[in-house]
């Protein structure tokens, strides 16, 4: 396992800091979107939510193997 170089520490923790940020406002989209009436504009917007929410965790968890030195196993 070869040390992260500072810069790219600092990547890091930009990237998750960034997920952190994205993670959080998508937060404030459910409630909205649960007051919408059209049962299938909410539908297909939940589902676009799912995904992305699903996008960024996906992300958060290749910038961790990163980190531990195991970039190998990114998918």
């Amino acid at each position: 396992m070869q040390k992260l170089s500072q810069e790219e520490v600092n990547a890091v923790a930009t990237i998750k800091e960034a997920c952190h940020r994205i993670a959080h406002e998508m937060m404030t989209l459910q409630p909205a979107i649960g007051k919408l009436s059209d049962e299938g504009v909410r539908s297909g917007l939940y589902e676009t939510i799912y995904q992305l929410t699903a996008q960024v965790e996906s992300v958060k968890k290749q910038v961790i193997r990163y980190e531990k030195g195991d970039a190998s196993k990114i998918l």
